[in-house]
């Protein structure tokens, strides 16, 4: 005959640092988000040049590399003229949907860094960030209102179940009081 043992999922009390955890979870998706908006913002205030630029392909991302997914994560490269010189960079963000949102041969107006032509932004680029970043503050939040209810749920049974235990003992107590 087999046994099987079904782990438990901690009681109340692992409730409450599983709450905890979520909590600090959430907290750090917000701060992440927060830094990358700071980021992209500070990206934005530097590259003021506007120029019109055309898509010359596609750089996946070093952890897509290994990937022969179609959805593997792409930025667009684009080349473009600025003060007489030809450039060709790429955005460091990266997307799966780019390869739907940007053609090769399509000119786009991008605006780069006068100091650093190289590094460049662009508001196409830019919009799936806010998405990404409105998911991850989201759900950061997400995480820290359900981690505060399941603390004040596990908190709440930790009560009932020390309550009970206090009860049974003041029974036994007075019982054997009752029998001396």
């Amino acid at each position: 005959m087999r046994v099987s043992r079904t782990h438990s999922s901690g009681g109340p009390l692992g409730g409450l640092f599983g709450s905890i955890i979520m909590v600090i979870l959430g907290i750090v998706f917000i701060f992440v988000s927060s830094f990358i908006a700071k980021q992209n913002a500070a990206l934005k205030e530097r590259c003021t040049a506007q120029v019109q630029a055309t898509v010359t392909g596609f750089a996946r991302s070093e952890r897509s590399d290994t990937s022969s997914s179609n959805s593997s994560s792409v930025t667009p490269v684009f080349e473009y003229d600025y003060n007489g010189k030809t450039y060709s960079s790429n955005a460091t963000t990266y997307s799966s949907s780019f390869k739907d949102s940007f053609r090769v041969g399509s000119q786009y107006t991008i605006y780069v860094d006068p100091n650093d032509p190289m590094e460049l932004y662009s508001e196409d680029i830019s919009k799936s960030d806010g998405t990404f970043l409105k998911i991850l503050r989201w759900g950061g939040v997400g995480l820290i209102i359900f981690g505060i209810i399941s603390f004040m749920i596990s908190l709440a049974m930790v009560i009932a179940i020390g309550g009970a235990v206090g009860l049974a003992l003041m029974a036994f107590f007075k019982k054997k009081d009752q029998q001396s």
